[in-house]
């Protein structure tokens, strides 16, 4: 039998990272066993559905880069693929479930009443125990004596998740049911309702739980924020960085490796590689992860990225492709994510930036002025102020300096760098010149010679 995957995203809302784990893991499985991977949309809160959260699942899985074998949009054999429209399948397992003895309407088990107005229960086993057979954990005992007969059909007729998810996997012929821990505690429901249909169980594959700093778990209003996948997005978090971590979080690759892609994924990925503990969304090793992507791309291709972000924010200068280039080139290294650049960038747009307590510190000591004077003087006999012309003229200054005052090149070069950008840290002063240009930079130099 083929392998058959599925990711069963409800349309309530964002997505947020915790579901994009999910699919990531769902995916991974799917392509490691080369079996299908099939995308269902479980619509049953019919008062939260939204055709907007609906396109925001598909976006969000393109822009993640998991492309799927059937769904909605692609159709398959096994269709429809959104749960709303598969209701006379849910309505054979009703039938059946009753008629067999293992389903009740009512609230009392020993005197069912009538289908109409009251609920579905599915009656429960009350001595022994349930066991839950994890390819991650191994086997979860439940007793059978604490159970409740569940709610499986609501008054009005409308089949709730448990057995639309279970009659939908059984009909679709899904093999492995990946989904978070968070599950377990419905899984003795999910495997009743196996064993009253005469179905066999599919492979459970429970996902530890990614918690967010406070050690909750991720959803999504999640309070501390920025977990939705449009939040990734609007950051400059690049697709591939994403889901390159999202892997991380759970399964370990051959030789402990940190950067993995879709082939490392379809070599590697195995159940008994899964850890069952949660993992903390790390921020820091993400941000690492996404320098190291960013790293791959050319100067070229980098500022073709930025650019929305940075137009976004500055109109003061027009975005040539190559003076935006040349930005790229100086303020990548201190980049995280895309959106960085706003911040990293802003000494090239803004004029009237604030400055530092250390810039400040610098415009005010003794060797701002005369650094200061000397340097405009330096470039009114420049014509076009390049890298090259730059260096040198620094290079000049810092020599003339250290010998007519034995001045050390942070006493010449931060009261021009505060001058230029608000701080005395940043890139190489030579490669800010250059983007400047000589009239900006003269008239940087003037306006911290009025402080």
């Amino acid at each position: 039998m083929v392998p058959r995957l599925r990711f069963p995203p409800s349309p309530t809302g964002p997505i947020h990272v915790g579901n994009m784990h999910t699919a990531v893991f769902c995916w991974a499985l799917s392509r490691a066993l080369k079996g299908d991977f099939i995308l269902r949309i479980e619509d049953t809160d019919a008062a939260r559905n939204t055709p907007e959260a609906t396109q925001l699942i598909f976006d969000a899985l393109n822009w993640l880069g998991l492309d799927w074998d059937e769904g909605p949009d692609i159709g398959g054999d096994f269709g429809p693929y959104v749960q709303s429209e598969r209701r006379p399948f849910h309505q054979r397992t009703i039938e059946k479930l009753v008629d067999e003895g293992h389903a009740y309407y009512g609230d009392d088990p020993a005197n069912p009443a009538t289908p109409s107005g009251n609920p579905l229960r599915l009656r429960m086993p009350r001595a022994g125990e349930t066991t839950l057979h994890d390819a991650i954990r191994g086997e979860i005992r439940f007793e059978n004596g604490r159970n409740q007969d569940p709610i499986i059909v609501r008054s009005n007729g409308d089949p709730l998740y448990h057995l639309a998810t279970v009659t939908d996997d059984h009909d679709m012929g899904i093999t492995h049911v990946v989904r978070g821990e968070d599950w377990i505690p419905s899984a003795p429901i999910h495997i009743q309702l196996h064993k009253a249909m005469g179905w066999d169980e599919p492979v459970w594959v429970h996902l530890p739980l990614i918690l967010n700093r406070q050690g909750q778990k991720l959803k999504k209003r999640d309070p501390e924020g920025g977990y939705l996948i449009r939040d990734f997005q609007a950051a400059g978090y690049l697709p591939q960085a994403l889901f390159n971590y999202l892997l991380l979080l759970g399964w370990t690759p051959d030789n402990a490796q940190e950067i993995v892609d879709k082939w490392d994924v379809r070599q590697q990925f195995r159940l008994e590689r899964l850890s069952p503990s949660p993992s903390t969304f790390d921020w820091d090793k993400l941000n690492w992860m996404n320098r190291q992507y960013m790293q791959r791309f050319s100067h070229e291709k980098l500022a073709e990225l930025l650019r929305p972000y940075l137009e976004d924010v500055y109109d003061e200068l027009p975005l040539q492709n190559e003076w935006l280039v040349r930005l790229t080139a100086v303020i990548r290294e201190s980049l995280n994510k895309l959106e960085d650049a706003v911040d990293a960038a802003e000494w090239a747009f803004a004029d009237n930036f604030e400055l530092t307590p250390g810039a400040q510190e610098a415009l005010h000591g003794e060797s701002a002025r005369p650094v200061l004077t000397r340097l405009v003087a330096e470039l009114a006999h420049v014509v076009l102020l390049d890298e090259a012309t730059a260096q040198s003229i620094l290079q000049g200054l810092r020599n003339g300096f250290k010998e007519s005052d034995g001045w050390q090149p942070t006493a010449i070069f931060h009261p021009i760098r505060a001058a230029l950008t608000g701080q005395t840290g940043g890139p190489p002063l030579a490669e800010i010149m250059a983007i400047l240009g000589k009239n900006r930079t003269l008239q940087r130099i003037a306006n911290a010679l009025r402080l």
